[in-house]
């Protein structure tokens, strides 16, 4: 069993406020600049930091739907992103 699937395993069933890092997690946690951990473990030490804690239980599969379905590997969805003005890649990509 992996750290991830500890994570879930404690947000899950234990209702313990915890954030698991998947490609989706880490890729809208990069890309809105929550964080700039260049591994998926870095940004498990550091994300919790950043999410308060009341939130950290459902910000997980916030973070990951928001992944899958709208900031997606290879074309996000910006225009259409609640969060854009606040977005790192989003900004940074007006400027190019």
């Amino acid at each position: 069993m992996g750290i991830k699937t500890a994570l879930v395993i404690q947000n899950e069933i234990f209702n313990i406020p915890t954030i698991a890092v998947d490609t989706h997690v880490f890729r809208v946690s990069n890309r809105t600049g929550i964080s700039l951990a260049n591994s998926p473990e870095n940004l498990a030490k550091t994300i919790s930091s950043y999410i308060p804690k009341k939130y950290q239980q459902h910000a997980h599969h916030w973070m990951i739907l928001h992944g899958r379905y709208i900031c997606t590997s290879r074309n996000p969805k910006c225009q259409i992103c609640k969060i854009n003005k606040y977005c790192y890649y989003n900004n940074i990509s007006k400027l190019k």
